[in-house]
């Protein structure tokens, strides 16, 4: 196999490295004294949602660098490699970039701490581990196949740590079980084993009830993935009964049993959708009327 010719390019992987080193200690110091109640970090309110946006671009190179390394398995062709190190090196940028974001983004407070944890570490771990298959991938254009093996090995730990930090994220924003509740059952059991322990229990428990099993639906389908064990947007989780009716960072309360008009998440169901604490949210369709009746029933009935 030929080196590499340009020994400009030699030295990318280790500046990627070091920026890897740098963000991440930056990254992770503004988080931590966030955490220690320092607030968020400067710019992590505006900063942190991007980390939405950008996570998609690591995904799709990683991705597209494991179909490389498989073309370059049983038909490598001329120039394979470099567009191989190319779309590595590109995934390791916008890897610290994605982690840096999402450090930023966990400043919020509003997620699940365990599972946040778990996709923080997993994402960090994907990003280094990465890094490291970078450098060895560099190795194998130097030194030929003395390094294949190991860069093989280290892009295949990279792709198992993706897909384990998508799938924590996946669960952060839309629930546990959202990119595997399709999946067969043996695939489901054995991922769910790694997944934090989580109530699937929502408020209602008083069968026969029509209205109470109405909105135990209604929440259920509407509201938990924002206000359940995961994720608590506004401080506010519903599917435990004492929290549903304290309410949250407002400090009103969100159901008064027995009496809709001082429950603050009926009152929020009746606003405009302009609106800026409409409940769902704007770009969420609105409750149909018969749901809205249901929930001012249940409320009037005492909630229970």
């Amino acid at each position: 196999m030929k080196p590499l010719g340009n020994p400009r390019l030699k030295a990318i992987p280790l500046i990627l490295l070091s920026c890897l080193g740098g963000m991440l200690h930056a990254g992770a110091s503004d988080a931590a004294a966030a955490v220690v109640g320092a607030g968020q970090p400067p710019g992590a309110a505006f900063l942190g949602p991007f980390h939405m946006v950008v996570l998609h671009l690591p995904i799709g190179l990683f991705s597209f660098a494991v179909l490389l390394e498989l073309v370059a398995w049983f038909r490598p062709f001329e120039g394979l490699r470099r567009v191989l190190g190319a779309s590595l090196g590109l995934g390791v940028l916008m890897a610290i970039v994605t982690t840096v974001l999402g450090l930023y983004r966990s400043s919020g407070g509003d997620y699940l701490q365990e599972l946040l944890m778990l996709h923080r570490n997993t994402g960090i771990a994907m990003t280094v581990v990465a890094g490291v298959t970078l450098v060895l991938h560099s190795a194998v254009l130097q030194a030929g196949n003395r390094w294949l093996w190991w860069y093989r090995g280290s892009l295949g730990t990279t792709l198992a740590l993706l897909m384990a930090a998508s799938h924590y994220g996946g669960s952060l924003t839309h629930g546990q079980g959202f990119l595997t509740q399709n999946a067969p059952q043996v695939i489901r059991n054995w991922i769910t084993r790694w997944d934090p322990p989580h109530t699937n229990g929502i408020v209602s428990r008083a069968d026969g009830d029509t209205n109470a099993v109405v909105v135990a639906r209604l929440f259920e389908a509407k509201c938990l993935s924002c206000h359940g064990p995961e994720k608590q947007k506004g401080q506010f989780r519903i599917d435990q009964r004492a929290l549903l009716l304290k309410g949250g960072e407002s400090g009103v309360a969100a159901v008064v049993p027995g009496d809709p008009a001082k429950s603050g998440l009926f009152r929020m169901i009746l606003l405009p959708t302009t609106h800026d604490q409409v409940m769902p949210p704007a770009g969420k369709p609105r409750l149909a009327d018969a749901d809205i009746l249901a929930v001012f029933r249940w409320i009037q009935a005492g909630a229970p």
